[in-house]
């Protein structure tokens, strides 16, 4: 990266801006602004990512886009927010980002002022007996708690990260989806595939309540969300939304891989 540069207002340029600097990484992670915009979901349309990547994001509070895309990223965005070398979005927008450094003028640096003489410490008397035997007491408890205190961490790192909960609120409708020529999958959990289920016929129509993004496997692309299913036997089990028609004519061509009129899971 450059060095800082500073715009006509005081503001930071793309150059090193934090904030572009890390929208910038997403939108190159993911190839585009239109396949950034349809991955998280339209959460940013590709107009509102083309504006902050020139640097015009919001500068005097952290807007809903930019909360919405954040945890969208930290969730599905692999490196976010390190690869980027950048803090998250919430943090370099708004109130909360740092104010640019101002330039200092030119001319000689003034000769730094004189450190003044430490000042002469007081005479202490010398500590009470049970003071100067306290040190060696912790000393001794720190020896024997010591061993226990390995024990445990050395268990808890062997054991596995728990994986977290997966969101499944939408918004309150839910919406009607019929399966295609092949019938649908269902996982107790689409990130791992864990608990596959009685599969859905071919043709047959379904509540869901929303949908969410994971590309766990290949055949869920190229938009790699699924459908929570919410009627019938398969209530609460997740299945791949490119299996279902979107809204496509039975026998044409297929034209959607997903319902975006299904709103995404929180």
């Amino acid at each position: 990266m450059g060095s800082s540069t500073t715009g006509e207002h005081g503001a930071r340029e793309p150059l090193d801006d934090p904030f572009v600097r890390q929208v910038t990484w997403l939108v190159d992670a993911h190839g585009g602004r239109e396949q950034l915009a349809r991955a998280s979901g339209n959460r940013v349309s590709p107009r509102t990512l083309d504006n902050w990547c020139r640097g015009r994001y919001p500068r005097n509070a952290v807007t809903g886009a930019v909360r919405d895309l954040d945890a969208w990223a930290l969730e599905n965005a692999p490196g976010y927010p390190g690869a980027a070398r950048a803090p998250r979005l919430v943090e370099t927008c708004g109130p909360a980002a740092a104010p640019p450094v101002p330039e200092r003028p030119a001319g000689p640096e003034p000769a730094p002022a004189p450190a003044p003489e430490p000042a002469p410490e007081p005479a202490t008397a010398p500590a009470p007996w049970w003071r100067r035997r306290w040190p060696a007491v912790v000393a001794a408890l720190l020896v024997l708690t010591t061993g226990g205190t390995t024990a445990a961490l050395l268990v808890r790192d062997g054991a596995p990260d728990p994986i977290p909960p997966l969101p499944s609120t939408g918004d309150g409708r839910l919406r009607p989806e019929t399966t295609g020529s092949l019938g649908a999958n269902t996982f107790a959990d689409p990130r791992t595939l864990q608990g596959q289920g009685q599969k859905i016929p071919p043709d047959t129509t379904v509540e869901v309540r929303c949908r969410y993004y994971a590309p766990s496997i290949p055949s869920v692309t190229p938009d790699g969300f699924w459908y929570l299913v919410d009627s019938g036997e398969w209530a609460g089990r997740w299945s791949p939304a490119n299996s279902f028609m979107n809204g496509d004519v039975k026998g044409g061509r297929t034209l959607h891989n997903t319902d975006f009129d299904v709103p995404v899971c929180r």
